[in-house]
């Protein structure tokens, strides 16, 4: 089951490096930095803190429902990507390096 699965864990690490990248079109040359580092610091706090919430909420609904969890995430996402487009929406790029080729 596991080799089964492994192809799909494959591809959902390639949705960091996608959206990490559409993310820095919308900063501005001079902050790429600090972007950057608050983008990590934000990976690194769901990192720590999600297993938190997910392991009790899978305890408890593992004998009624183990897909249950599953669901959840696939909710959180629901949740997330319209914001995320609209957020990409709302931005207006901020004029990187290839812009001030003339």
């Amino acid at each position: 089951m596991v080799f089964v699965i492994m192809p799909l864990f494959a591809l959902g690490s390639i949705g960091t490096p996608a959206l990490q990248a559409l993310a820095t079109r919308q900063v501005d040359t001079d902050r790429q930095g600090q972007f950057q580092g608050v983008l990590m610091s934000a990976v690194s706090s769901v990192s720590i803190v999600a297993p938190l919430f997910f392991s009790p909420f899978y305890f408890a609904v593992q004998h009624h429902w183990p897909g249950a969890v599953w669901l959840s995430v696939v909710a959180i996402y629901l949740i997330a990507v319209p914001l995320i487009l609209l957020a990409t929406r709302a931005a207006a790029p901020a004029g990187g390096a290839a812009d001030n080729i003339t």
